[in-house]
């Protein structure tokens, strides 16, 4: 027994061979070079997707949401899937506005400082003429 009958190499057919060939030297390009952030684009997709499938699943085995279309319980699934963005997006916007106060009374300050059309000195600046 060979890897390649193992993962059914014999059975595809050269347009398979071909396309995973080239998807495989493009990943591994992508690594190498500059840009290889984006495979990290790639595999939270791919996690997130697994994440969705796993929800998904789980509510298409409970009995009382079984009757279910598969396309509901996919719907479903993203929807529970966005529940924590959605709770930090809440979290922010509520803690934002607490924030924004504090760096505006900060601002205040800071403009109350300096008279407009004068130039800005260190605290320590000595005048070379008097």
């Amino acid at each position: 027994m060979t890897i390649f009958s193992f993962i059914g190499l014999d059975t595809w057919s050269n347009a398979a061979l071909l396309g995973y060939g080239l998807l495989a030297g493009l990943i591994v390009a992508l690594a190498f070079s500059s840009q290889r952030w984006l495979l990290i684009y790639l595999f939270g997709g791919m996690a997130y997707w697994l994440a969705v499938e796993g929800i998904q699943s789980v509510i298409s085995s409970r009995p009382m949401l079984a009757e279910l279309s598969e396309w509901h319980s996919y719907v479903v699934a993203m929807g529970i899937s966005w529940l924590p963005l959605v709770g930090w997006v809440l979290y922010r916007a509520l803690r934002y506005e607490d924030v924004s106060q504090a760096v505006q009374q900060q601002r205040e300050l800071e403009a109350a400082r300096y008279i407009e059309h004068t130039p800005v000195y260190d605290d320590d600046y000595q005048p070379r003429f008097h």
